[in-house]
């Protein structure tokens, strides 16, 4: 979701510095939520454990920076997370972790995220509608994409 390694460095020194990052995102991996080079984010350094449903800045071992959102706390500390349009999950350790999405800017409103009751229920319908994006992109598009081809032979 970020650029290149100097970028990277430069987040987290401005996160150590002044305790929050102002930028635009990069992907579609938190679509519909955040979009692609469009909407502003302000990330912060963390100053609480993280929760369930949180949106941390995280690097992968590849070095490059990923803001996904927490579907599970596990017991040793570690966390499961995905993004928002994405079906895989990731497995991350707390040293991964360099910031948190607070507040994000889109079409102009303003959402905070432990606050805004908007967000709130948009987490709720990414949550509760994952089992059926899943199904109708891996099995029933699918499936229904084999039978049109079929149907032109």
């Amino acid at each position: 979701m970020f650029g290149d390694n100097t970028q990277k460095q430069s987040i987290e020194q401005i996160l150590d510095e002044r305790g929050e990052y102002i930028s635009s995102t990069a992907g579609y991996s938190m679509y519909p939520m955040l979009r692609n080079r469009t909407d502003t984010i302000i990330i912060r350094k963390v100053d609480r454990p993280l929760k369930k449903h949180d949106v941390p800045l995280y690097r992968l071992k590849s070095g490059k920076l990923v803001l996904h959102r927490i579907l599970k706390v596990l017991p040793d500390g570690r966390f499961i997370i995905r993004g928002d349009n994405l079906y895989l999950k990731e497995n991350v350790a707390p040293e991964q972790i360099i910031g948190v999405l607070k507040e994000f800017y889109r079409d102009g409103k303003h959402y905070v995220c432990d606050e805004s009751t908007a967000y709130k229920w948009y987490v709720f319908w990414v949550r509760i509608s994952y089992p059926r994006r899943f199904l109708w992109k891996h099995k029933i598009r699918p499936f229904l994409s084999k039978i049109k081809h079929s149907l032109r032979k």
